[in-house]
């Protein structure tokens, strides 16, 4: 587990704002009102929408303004190592399946684009995630256009199709697609491919854990 510890809410704002992180500490010890805001705002942000809030409260009377506002889990204090392990281990699956749901794998592999009334195109990818990928050599392609891609992923031998709607291009011929209505089957063969190459993402010592899985935490008091 790698941490991050902000000790006031202003540098805890300027992190959320700049970083991705699996889970969110928030402790009411100090600024419960600006702990709340920050909260809120929070699960404003795109990247942080589905992530895991956990808030230490100064007492459980705190806990449904705590909930309202978008926590997942709260401890309340005195804490006990017996909440504090029973919350982290409801809390850790989440925290991993965030973690994969932003995991961009690098891949280059042929990859076919075909878009409305055009013949089918040919780029090559440079990563892909469950929720979209990154292309070069891009034909011309335009943000907003919609698309269905096709490509094989290493080690299978089924193609998988997805629709996808064009997000950014550059001038260097580089385009990034969100995917959209994804079939279900198609969506879970892509999140299991993903899912086994996650581990290999990781630091050499984390893997020695023996857990294989990384995520972080920022910690805001």
């Amino acid at each position: 587990m790698q941490v991050e510890v902000c000790s006031d809410i202003a540098s805890a704002t300027r992190k959320l704002g700049e970083s991705k992180f699996e889970a969110v500490v928030l402790d009411f010890l100090k600024e419960r009102a600006e702990a709340l805001d920050l909260l809120k705002k929070s699960r404003e942000m795109t990247s942080h929408k589905a992530g895991v809030m956990l808030v230490v409260l100064n007492s459980s009377e705190e806990m449904p303004i705590a909930f309202r506002a978008g926590a997942n889990f709260v401890l309340a204090r005195p804490l006990s190592a017996v909440a504090l392990t029973r919350t982290l281990r409801a809390s850790y699956p989440l925290m991993v399946r965030e973690k994969r749901r932003y995991f961009r794998c690098p891949l280059q592999t042929p990859t076919y684009i075909s878009v409305a009334s055009r013949a089918e195109l040919t780029a090559t990818s440079a990563n892909i995630s469950e929720g979209g990928m990154a292309i070069t050599n891009a034909p011309a392609l335009r943000i907003g256009e919609r698309v269905v891609v096709r490509l094989t992923l290493p080690g299978t031998h089924t193609s998988i199709k997805l629709n996808a709607q064009v997000c950014w291009r550059d001038n260097a011929g580089r385009a990034g697609m969100e995917f959209v209505l994804a079939s279900l089957p198609m969506k879970e063969q892509l999140a299991s491919w993903l899912a086994d190459r996650l581990p290999e993402s990781q630091p050499e010592a984390i893997l020695q854990t023996g857990d294989r899985r990384r995520h972080s935490r920022l910690s805001a008091r």
